[in-house]
C-alpha cells in the first residue's frame, strides 16, 4: 500500500513541508493499523521543533520503520555524499538504506542496484531491507564495481532490471489526508508493506520509466515495483552488452542476406518472423533464465531498414524500368513494334508498369511478325544454339525432315537433318566454318522421289550484348540453278570436245594432199573459219570455266605472274614484231590469287595489246602500289601504241561478243577475251578500267587488294 502524499493532502493539511509534527502523526496513524512495515521516503536531516523529534521516534517504534538514505546523483562528477536521518530517526528506525532512483542514459529508470556504498560496506536498499521481514533470505549481490571515480568511489551491486507491473497507478494507495482525518479503516493496511512518499505534482519526485512513457512514475511507486518483485522473487538481469550487440548483428544480418537474395514477398514474411524472433526471446529469456534481451536496438534498426530497402528498391526498379523502356524504343523503334499506347493517369509507378506492358505487347507482335516470316519463307530454315541443338523451324524444314525421316523437334541435334544432305552423308557441314556467314558447302539430297539440291548458308546471331547466341541455318534450295548448272557442263562439253573435234579435222583434211589442188582462196577461207570455230570454242570454255569454277585462292606475289603472262605471249610477239617490255622493281606486290585464272586474264590483256599493234612498237607492263576503296593495293597497266578506240566502244568492252578493233592483218577477234578478264579480276575482288584516245593507244588498268598476312580473308569463290 502508498500512502500518498498527494494534491488532496497538500490542500487538505497544507503545503510540503510539513512540521515534524504532523509527520510524526502521520507515521503513528499508519503504525496503530499494524502494518508489517514502514518505509518513510522524506528527507528528514535537521532536528526539529522540541519534542517533536521525540514524537516522531515514538511514532517510528509503532511499527517497524525504515528510512531512506538519501545521495547526490551518481552520474555526477562531483564526489558522492549522503543525507541521513537525524541521531534520534536513525536510531529508531529498523534499517536506514537507499531510495533514490538510478537514471540511465536516456534519463530513464530502467534497473536498480539492491546494494550501494563504500567499498566494503555495502548497504542493502531500503525495500530489501523491509522485504526481509517476509521471509526473503540470501545474498542478493554479486561483484561489487565502482560508480563513481576519485579517492573514494561510490561502489554498487546486485544489479537487476525492474519489471514494472504496469503504468503510475497501479499500486493501491491511500491519501494521507485521509490517514490525518482517520477517513481510512486499519484493514486497508493492516498486514501489508507500506510506503509513504510524496505523489503530488508539485512535489519534484517524479520520473520516467518504461512504464510510464506518457506521464511520469513518483519514486515511492518505482519503490513499491522493487519491492513487489523482490517478494515475488522475480529478479531480471539484462545482459551484457556484446551479447546485445551479437543477436542484434545476426538478425540483422541474416534480414539484409535475405533483402538481397528473397523477392518481396518472401522478405514480407521474413521480416515478420524477424520482429516476433526478439520479442520470443525478451519473453523467453524472462520466463525461462530472468534474462532481459532488450530488443529495442534490433527493432529500431529494422524499422529503419526494411522501409529505406523498399525505398530503395522501389527507386531501383523505377530507375530501371525507365531507362529500359527508353533503350527499348530507341533499339526497336515504334514503327517495328507497332502504335504505342501512353498511359492516361496514375503515379509514375503505373505509368511505367503500363509503358511496361506495351513494350511487352509491341515486342510480342514483333515476335509474331518474325514468326511469320519464317513461317512463310520457301527454303527451309532452322534456328539453332551454339550447340548445334534446334531451337525453332519453318513449315519447309520440317517437310524436309519429314521426307528424310529426321528430327527437327526443339532440342534435338541439327546434324539428323544435315547427315543426310550429300551424296556420301557424314557431319561434314558442321560445326559451320570460320568465315561463317559465307556459303557453305553445296551437297546433293535425296527427297522424297527426286533429287533436289541444297546450298547450305549459316549466319551467325547474336544477342543485345553482342555476344554470339547461335546460328540460323538456310538450305536454298538450288535445284534449278544445279539443273541449269549441269546443263551448262553438257554444253561446255559439246564445245570444247564434239565442236572441236570436226573443226579439227576439217582442218587436218585440208593438209591432205589430194586437197592441194583446191583453188588456194578457197581453201584459205574454209581454214580461216574452222579455226575461227575452234577459237570461239576455246574461248567460251574458258570464260565458263573463269565464270563457275571453284578458285584455288593462294598468296603469290603478282610480279610471278606477270613474267608468266608476259613469257606467254613471247611468240606471238616475236612472230608480229612486237617488243612486250616488263620491268619490275624490287617491291613485292603479294596478292590472294588464283595463278591459273589471273594469268590467263593478264595473256589475254597482252595479247590483244600485241596483235593490235603495229611492227615495232612496244606493249609495256608496270606495277605500281595503289588503294582500293580503302585498302591497300597493287595497280598493273599495260600500255599499247595500238591507235586508241573510240569512246563508244569503250562502254561495251567487257560485254561479251563486243569487239573492239581490228588486228594488223584486219581480223577481228571472238569477243569474249575481255569478258573473262572482266570475270576474273572481279572474283578477285579487283577492279579493271579502260583508257583509250583514238590514233593513239589504249591503257587498261587492273587494280588488286594487297593480301594481308594476318586475319586476311580470301576472296570469295562464289560466281560472279
Amino acid at each position: 500500500m502508498i500512502v500518498a502524499v498527494d494534491a488532496k493532502s497538500l490542500q487538505d493539511i497544507g503545503p510540503w513541508p510539513w512540521n515534524r509534527a504532523t509527520q510524526a502523526e502521520l507515521i503513528a496513524k499508519v503504525g496503530l493499523d499494524h502494518p508489517k512495515a514502514m518505509a518513510y521516503d522524506f528527507l528528514v536531516t535537521s532536528p526539529g521543533a522540541q519534542g517533536e523529534d521525540e514524537a516522531f521516534r515514538d511514532a517510528m517504534l509503532t511499527a517497524p520503520t525504515y528510512l531512506g538514505t538519501h545521495r547526490n546523483p551518481a552520474h555526477t562528477e562531483r564526489p558522492w555524499i549522503t543525507y541521513d536521518p537525524f541521531p534520534l530517526a536513525a536510531k529508531a528506525a529498523a534499517g536506514l538504506g537507499p531510495m533514490d532512483p538510478d537514471l540511465d542514459d536516456q534519463s530513464v529508470i530502467r534497473r536498480v542496484y539492491l546494494k550501494e556504498g563504500r567499498k566494503g560496506r555495502l548497504v542493502e536498499v531500503a525495500v530489501l531491507q523491509m522485504a526481509r521481514l517476509a521471509g526473503v533470505n540470501g545474498n542478493i549481490g554479486g561483484a561489487a564495481r565502482p560508480a563513481t571515480s576519485g579517492q573514494d568511489p561510490l561502489y554498487r551491486s546486485g544489479e537487476q532490471l525492474i519489471p514494472y507491473l504496469g503504468p503510475p497507478g497501479t499500486f493501491p494507495r491511500i491519501s494521507a489526508a485521509d490517514i490525518l482525518r482517520g477517513r481510512t479503516p486499519a484493514s486497508d493496511i493492516s498486514n501489508k508493506f507500506v510506503l509513504i512518499g510524496p505523489t503530488a505534482p508539485s512535489l519534484p519526485d517524479l520520473y520516467l520509466t518504461p512504464a510510464s512513457s506518457k506521464s511520469p512514475m513518483q519514486n515511492i511507486e518505482i519503490q513499491a515495483n522493487i519491492l513487489d518483485s523482490i517478494l515475488d522473487g522475480i529478479r531480471v538481469y539484462s545482459t551484457s552488452r556484446l551479447v546485445e550487440f551479437l543477436i542484434s548483428t545476426a538478425l540483422i544480418g541474416i534480414l539484409l542476406l535475405a533483402l538481397v537474395r528473397l523477392g518481396p514477398r518472401e522478405n514480407l514474411w521474413l521480416s515478420a518472423g524477424l520482429v516476433v524472433i526478439p520479442l520470443a526471446i525478451c519473453v523467453l529469456g524472462v520466463a525461462l533464465r530472468w534474462f532481459w534481451v532488450p530488443p529495442s536496438p534490433y527493432l529500431t534498426t529494422l524499422v529503419i531498414i526494411v522501409p529505406y530497402w523498399g525505398w530503395r528498391r522501389l527507386n531501383a526498379a523505377s530507375v530501371y524500368f525507365a531507362r529500359e523502356i527508353r533503350a527499348l524504343e530507341a533499339e526497336s523503334g515504334v514503327d517495328a513494334l507497332g502504335t504505342r499506347r501512353l498511359p492516361v493517369g496514375g503515379d509514375v509507378v503505373l505509368q511505367q508498369m503500363t509503358l511496361l506492358e506495351d513494350a511487352k505487347r509491341r515486342i510480342s507482335d514483333l515476335r509474331q511478325f518474325v514468326d511469320d516470316m519464317l513461317a512463310n519463307f520457301p527454303d527451309p530454315v532452322l534456328v539453332v544454339d551454339r550447340q548445334g541443338r534446334v531451337a525453332r523451324v519453318n513449315a519447309a524444314a520440317e517437310d524436309l525432315a519429314r521426307d528424310l525421316q529426321a528430327s527437327v523437334v526443339a532440342g534435338a541435334p541439327v546434324t539428323d537433318l544435315l547427315n543426310l544432305i550429300g551424296d556420301g552423308g557424314g557431319d561434314a557441314s558442321w560445326p559451320p566454318p570460320d568465315n561463317a556467314n559465307r556459303e557453305g558447302e553445296v551437297p546433293i539430297v535425296r527427297a522424297g522421289s527426286e533429287n533436289r539440291a541444297f546450298e547450305l548458308r549459316f549466319t551467325p546471331t547474336r544477342d543485345a550484348s553482342g555476344e554470339a547466341s547461335g546460328w540460323i541455318v538456310h538450305l536454298a534450295d538450288v535445284t534449278p540453278l544445279v539443273s541449269a548448272m549441269r546443263q551448262r557442263e553438257e554444253a561446255l562439253q559439246l564445245l570444247s570436245h564434239d565442236m572441236r573435234s570436226p573443226q579439227a579435222a576439217i582442218i587436218a583434211i585440208l593438209d591432205n594432199p589430194e586437197f592441194k589442188k583446191t583453188p588456194p582462196g578457197l581453201r584459205e577461207r574454209i581454214e580461216g573459219q574452222a579455226r575461227r570455230t575452234l577459237e570461239l570454242a576455246d574461248s567460251f570454255v574458258r570464260l565458263a570455266q573463269a565464270e563457275s569454277a571453284q578458285y584455288d585462292f593462294q598468296p603469290i606475289d603478282l610480279t610471278l605472274i606477270v613474267h608468266d603472262a608476259t613469257d606467254a605471249v613471247w611468240p606471238l610477239a616475236s612472230s608480229a614484231d612486237v617488243r612486250v617490255v616488263f620491268e619490275p622493281d624490287e617491291a613485292e606486290y603479294v596478292v590472294c590469287a588464283d595463278r591459273r585464272l589471273l594469268t590467263r586474264a593478264l595473256i589475254n590483256l597482252l595479247d590483244n595489246a600485241v596483235k593490235f599493234s603495229p611492227k615495232g612498237k612496244i606493249v609495256s607492263c608496270r606495277l605500281s602500289k595503289d588503294s582500293l576503296d580503302g585498302v591497300e593495293a597493287v595497280t598493273c597497266e599495260i600500255a599499247d601504241s595500238a591507235g586508241g578506240m573510240a569512246q563508244a566502244q569503250l562502254a561495251e568492252l567487257f560485254h561479251r561478243f563486243a569487239t573492239s578493233r581490228e588486228d594488223v592483218s584486219g581480223s577481228q577477234g571472238v569477243g569474249l577475251g575481255l569478258a573473262l578478264v572482266h570475270t576474273v579480276v572481279t572474283r578477285h575482288n579487283g577492279r579493271i578500267r579502260c583508257e583509250s584516245a583514238e590514233g593513239e593507244g589504249t591503257v587498261f588498268t587492273v587494280t588488286l587488294p594487297i593480301h594481308q598476312d594476318v586475319g586476311a580473308e580470301a576472296p570469295t569463290s562464289a560466281a560472279a
